[in-house]
């Protein structure tokens, strides 16, 4: 019997309009700075009827991911080197 603990990071984007939710994307990044990218729509017509704002929004979702992966993997290599 073995027990195995991996640290992840968990971002979650809610895509709203007024208060109902319009799409959820789900990212888990790994200790190896890999990311998982799960996305569940839940209102196509209200995605379509603001798509410019909502890619503006995944946009940040993801550049927020490629910030946190970036991390991750400079301090593997600073582990490395030392």
């Amino acid at each position: 019997m073995t027990l195995e603990i991996k640290k992840t990071t968990k971002l979650e984007g809610r895509f709203k309009v007024e208060n109902e939710t319009v799409k959820l994307v789900t990212v888990e990044i790994n200790d190896k700075g890999v990311s998982e990218i799960y996305e569940s729509m839940y209102n196509q017509e209200l995605y379509s009827k603001n798509r410019v704002e909502m890619r503006k929004h995944e946009k940040e979702l993801r550049e927020k991911r490629y910030e946190i992966e970036d991390k991750i993997l400079e301090e593997l290599e600073k582990t490395k080197q030392e």
